[in-house]
């Protein structure tokens, strides 16, 4: 069984829901990259999203794309990410995706990154320019070696084109909790609200949100709706400053506000 599955099994299970962090490879640095990932999972993070950095990041906002192109200059590239992710393998439990863009994944050679991704333990990827409809070629290599292509939904998509989407998920559903760039939101629309529980109710695949959860009152909202929550800019942030020990209290806050309710 693919270890997102796994997870979501085991947290359904205990009646808990997913902390997904986000983290941009080789930033800090490449060692204390993979430093943050090992505590973060001690404080609290049950999967962790690997940002790999891109020159045309156009889902990213700006702290975000701040992050890539620092990792950047620092000579961050796919293959250094996969060494990362090669290191994770047997130093972390919990899974551990590749967020990407379609070019560097084509340029790599779509079979060839889909075997350094299953030889380094990568567990899923999130493409987020590359349409559904256009998904079959990854798709179909990724699943060959046991690793997801993670779909996603917006309060916008069509019902018909979301039924398809919700049909061929695998893993988890990320939904989009609001239309632009990743970064932090003050809150989010109600027509939000209403698609999610809907796609909720009707899908057998876990749905995790993202893009703009920033603080525990959106995250104790959203616990009632959603699988798991995807956190990005907001650890990013407190990466980009030096405030890595307040990362780990964000981190252990945002779980406790993913709890039940006793």
């Amino acid at each position: 069984m693919n270890r997102i599955d796994e997870k979501f099994k085991e947290l359904k299970e205990k009646g808990e829901k997913a902390l997904i962090a986000y983290f941009t490879a080789g930033l800090p640095s490449v060692n204390g990259n993979i430093e943050i990932i090992r505590k973060s999972e001690q404080s609290g993070v049950d999967i962790v999203e690997i940002g790999v950095p891109f020159s045309d990041p156009i889902a990213d906002g700006p702290i975000i794309q701040y992050a890539s192109n620092i990792s950047l200059e620092k000579g961050t590239n796919t293959d250094t990410v996969f060494e990362i992710c090669r290191e994770l393998k047997d130093s972390v439990d919990i899974p551990y995706l590749l967020m990407t863009y379609y070019n560097p994944v084509y340029r790599y050679g779509i079979e060839k990154f889909s075997k350094r991704c299953a030889q380094t333990g990568v567990s899923g990827i999130i493409i987020p320019d590359l349409p559904f409809e256009e998904s079959k070629d990854v798709r179909e290599a990724l699943k060959k070696q046991n690793v997801h292509l993670i779909n996603f939904l917006t309060p916008f998509t069509p019902k018909k084109r979301a039924k398809s989407i919700i049909k061929a998920s695998t893993g988890f559903i990320y939904f989009i909790t609001s239309a632009g760039v990743t970064g932090p939101r003050e809150k989010f629309s109600e027509e939000m609200w209403d698609k999610l529980k809907i796609v909720k109710e009707i899908s057998r695949t876990p749905v995790a949100s993202g893009f703009g959860i920033s603080d525990t009152a959106q995250v104790k909202r959203l616990r009632e709706y959603v699988d798991g929550v995807i956190i990005g800019s907001f650890f990013v942030k407190k990466i980009i400053d030096g405030k890595i020990e307040e990362l780990w209290k964000e981190i252990r806050e945002i779980k406790k506000a993913l709890a039940r309710e006793n």
